[in-house]
């Protein structure tokens, strides 16, 4: 894998995670991974509560990352996630795809920024996508600064009432 996917991944990782910049508390991503109630039949889906589960679940995430905490990112992945970043083949599975954030985050991310530009639904409520942008510092060659910024898009899959990532892509 090439550096800038890695730092790429790992901003558009935290971004899916990170939702608007802003900070929550440790309840939010406690409710997101913790939720027990399924959330996607249409007579009781609630978009508001489903929509603060994925962005707190973004936050937790960009926490995670900035603690370079790989094992608190990989709560947040379907088993056969596909991740895509900018010039890189797919990395598929967990396996893969906790290898590249262990490089990434060797790479000492920091200052990272994300924009959430909304969270979708699917029509049946099973499968959602959130994007935006965001921006980023971590260590180049020689240790050098090296800042970065670009889009995400993850798509989210809700299993049993807790949403997952299938699919994420950077640039």
């Amino acid at each position: 894998m090439r550096p800038t996917r890695a730092i790429s991944l790992l901003a558009a990782g935290s971004l899916s995670l990170a939702a608007c910049n802003k900070p929550t508390p440790a309840t939010a991503d406690s409710a997101a991974t913790s939720s027990t109630t399924s959330t996607t039949t249409a007579a009781t889906f609630d978009e508001a509560t489903a929509r603060a589960q994925i962005l707190g679940a973004d936050s937790a995430f960009q926490r995670g990352m900035m603690g370079k905490h790989v094992d608190s990112l990989m709560v947040y992945y379907d088993p056969d996630v596909v991740s895509m970043g900018a010039g890189a083949k797919a990395t598929k599975g967990t396996s893969d795809v906790r290898a590249m954030y262990d490089k990434a985050v060797k790479s000492n991310p920091r200052d990272l920024t994300f924009h959430s530009d909304g969270v979708n639904f699917s029509n049946d409520h099973s499968m959602a996508w959130d994007y935006g942008t965001y921006t980023q510092t971590s260590d180049g060659p020689g240790g050098k600064p090296v800042k970065g910024a670009g889009n995400f898009l993850n798509v989210w899959k809700n299993v049993g009432g807790k949403w997952l990532i299938v699919a994420e892509i950077s640039n």
